[in-house]
């Protein structure tokens, strides 16, 4: 069943990328980065700046899976897409950080609102209304929760920089 309010509680991603429900990835993503500012602060300490750059590759240190798809809403239609996240950032509704999806098609009901950048690889969005569009690194998107969008990665990969919030129902 999904559920956005768990999402929250999950700190995440990435379609996402993409946030939300599935009890395993709980433990993993607070267990991760996501906490790391929380910890910082805590100690007294500022958390130092994240640069996200399109030059050379993404530092892929800290992603945790977020399970299948399914977890996050979405229903796979072509290939074994796995789906990964580094959360930088937490508070609330709002989360922060990197999304990383594997080759293949799912179709989304988005659980939040996003903004985001590919940073790495390339992924074809479909929305509702038949608009494709093919976004490569360096493009940015702004989707709605709600909207339900086809999310296609068709190379080995995609990496995303992410911004989003779950928006109260």
């Amino acid at each position: 069943m999904f559920r956005p309010h768990r999402m929250l509680s999950l700190c995440t991603v990435v379609l996402a990328g993409f946030l939300t429900a599935c009890g395993g990835a709980e433990q993993q993503v607070e267990d991760g980065l996501g906490t790391a500012s929380a910890e910082l602060e805590s100690a007294g300490k500022k958390p130092a700046m994240i640069v996200y750059s399109l030059k050379g590759k993404v530092d892929q240190d800290g992603f945790v899976s977020l399970g299948p798809p399914s977890g996050l809403g979405g229903q796979v239609l072509e290939g074994n897409p796995k789906i990964y996240a580094r959360i930088d950032y937490a508070r609330g509704p709002v989360a922060a950080g990197l999304f990383k999806a594997t080759k293949g098609k799912i179709r989304i009901v988005f659980p939040f609102t996003e903004h985001a950048t590919i940073m790495e690889g390339e992924v074809i969005m479909t929305d509702e209304a038949g608009n494709t569009h093919k976004y490569k690194a360096g493009d940015s998107y702004f989707i709605r929760q709600g909207q339900v969008i086809l999310w296609e990665v068709k190379g080995k990969e995609v990496i995303k920089s992410f911004f989003n919030t779950v928006e109260a129902q």
